[in-house]
């Protein structure tokens, strides 16, 4: 079977991070290494079978480095260094490829790319192919793990670690222990009549985490994102990957007036500015906010 082009970027981006592991560099170093090839590997979902992973070209990486336009131009060097490393460290699995020479001059240039998100009418169309009982392994967990993503807004990273040990009931709601980010921990909730049933359904497979396959084996990054893509093409929404439904959980709480403070520590992010690329003005919101004068 041949390697698509996201399970190639896995596994060489675990061999990169398993290299520096034992290379000793600090958990803050591999922290942050992680986090940027994480981001990288979400923004190569729309790649997925339209290239291969020798075309991947110094554009699509500036496109990447630029994405959201939301970074320092200290930190977008830094996404530069680690990705280049990254392409180099591939180099020495195939040289035919020769990513250190095609990167070499690989700058910062201004770019602007706005977050994709869901509308409202594609979350309910999203959540229509959920609105029945079943007896099926792959519809329990597909539902879990959709609405987990889009009712509290982690990380890939975060779900694919989520263990049943993590969650614990308060009152109406679940609470769950998350390990962001440099290993902080941060607790989000989500009310239990949305995922009860699939949760005990889930418990009779598994003891461990929730994200697992059929054969009861931890779920790969790449399953997470076949999951979720398969599904938002069963409901016909023309886009792809996990991180739109964190996108998505977001902007549904500035468009709800949530302070910003809140969906920061809800996130998981390090300072609110990052938090702040989801509360750009539009029109209706300054209709709205002179309604109130």
């Amino acid at each position: 079977m041949q390697e698509t082009l996201l399970f190639k970027l896995d596994k060489y981006t675990n061999s990169y991070l398993n290299e520096k592991k034992s290379l000793k560099y600090s958990i803050n170093t591999i922290s942050t290494y992680t986090g940027i090839l994480e981001e990288f590997f979400e923004y190569m979902v729309k790649y997925e079978d339209k290239i291969l992973l020798e075309e991947i070209s110094k554009d699509i990486l500036l496109e990447f480095i630029h994405f959201n336009d939301k970074h320092s131009n200290t930190t977008k060097q830094l996404r530069i260094t680690v990705i280049k490393a990254l392409f180099k460290h591939i180099d020495t699995f195939n040289d035919k490829y020769d990513f250190e020479n095609k990167f070499k001059k690989l700058n910062i240039k201004t770019q602007r790319k706005e977050l994709e998100s869901l509308t409202t009418y594609e979350v309910d169309r999203l959540l229509e192919l959920f609105n029945k009982k079943s007896n099926s392994f792959n519809f329990n967990r597909d539902k879990l793990l959709v609405y987990i993503l889009l009712y509290t807004g982690i990380r890939a990273s975060e779900l694919l670690n989520l263990k049943f040990d993590d969650i614990e009931e308060v009152e109406d709601m679940y609470r769950l222990l998350i390990l962001g980010k440099g290993n902080k921990q941060r607790y989000e909730y989500i009310l239990k009549d949305k995922i009860q049933n699939e949760i005990e359904f889930l418990k009779q497979y598994s003891t461990s985490v929730i994200a697992i396959t059929k054969k009861n084996k931890p779920m790969s990054r790449v399953g997470l994102y076949n999951v979720i893509s398969n599904k938002l093409k069963k409901a016909n929404i023309n886009k792809k990957g996990v991180h739109i439904l964190r996108h998505t959980f977001a902007k549904t709480l500035v468009s709800k007036n949530v302070n910003l403070s809140t969906i920061k520590d809800l996130l998981g992010h390090e300072n609110i500015s990052t938090t702040m690329i989801y509360a750009k003005s539009n029109e209706s919101n300054k209709i709205g906010a002179v309604r109130l004068l």
